[in-house]
């Protein structure tokens, strides 16, 4: 089954499970948390009812090669502390798709600090070798400063891969309106360590919605591109 089959399914399910309660909720939580990151999970549950999405844009670069293609990240809140995440990082190019389900069990009321426990099945979507489903699982974490810094963080942990996935974003409140960002992801094996840093500004142009733009660079030798350029766009309703 392709992405775009799989991504059309679980947004009917979602839309049509909650279709009430996400009215019903408050439509403050993307204005409390500022704004989502680029490419990073948010490390709690969105509260249930409530579902966030980001579409990002962007052009790679290695060498003289130059290619386009779209990453597309859902959250939604199914329980209280239980949430669902789906996420390409690229339609067209990315070898897996993500479905996540993640636990909250230890937060504030607020849900602007807390941890998380999560498990993923990384489905291939795109160009791979093998059809084989992937497994892994993890921690996230969120650590919020009010008004000034909002940190999400998560590890995922691939036991037969024998392999781990890193990521984190670091959002700032310049102001009402601008988010400066700075982001870390990777991935160590028993091969290699490859690690990308990503720059970007975020602008509020609604309550719920936020545009921004970024540079992702890599850090290590080891790397999948040499520049990645983006856009995004994030809702949360």
């Amino acid at each position: 089954m392709s992405f775009k089959n799989i991504l059309g399914c679980l947004i009917l399910f979602i839309g049509t499970a909650f279709p009430v309660t996400g009215q019903e909720n408050d439509k403050s939580k993307m204005a409390d948390m500022f704004v989502h990151p680029f490419l990073t999970h948010m490390a709690l549950p969105d509260p249930p009812g409530t579902m966030s999405l980001r579409l990002t844009a962007f052009q790679q670069r290695i060498g003289s090669a130059v290619g386009q293609d779209l990453g597309v990240h859902i959250e939604a809140g199914l329980l209280p502390g239980l949430g669902i995440h789906i996420r390409s990082d690229g339609i067209k190019t990315s070898p897996y798709s993500e479905v996540m389900l993640m636990y909250s069990f230890l937060h504030d009321a607020s849900y602007n600090n807390g941890l998380s426990i999560f498990g993923q099945v990384s489905i291939p979507t795109g160009p791979v070798e093998s059809n084989a489903l992937k497994y892994l699982f993890g921690l996230s974490g969120r650590l919020t400063i009010p008004k000034i810094m909002v940190m999400d963080a998560n590890m995922h942990i691939n036991l037969a891969d024998k392999m781990a996935e890193y990521e984190s974003s670091f959002i700032f409140k310049a102001s009402k309106m601008l988010y400066p960002e700075l982001e870390f992801r990777g991935v160590i094996n028993k091969d290699a360590i490859s690690l990308y840093s990503l720059l970007g500004l975020k602008f509020r142009i609604a309550d719920e919605m936020a545009i921004g733009v970024g540079i992702q660079t890599p850090i290590t030798t080891v790397k999948e591109y040499d520049t990645q350029a983006l856009m995004t766009l994030g809702i949360a309703f």
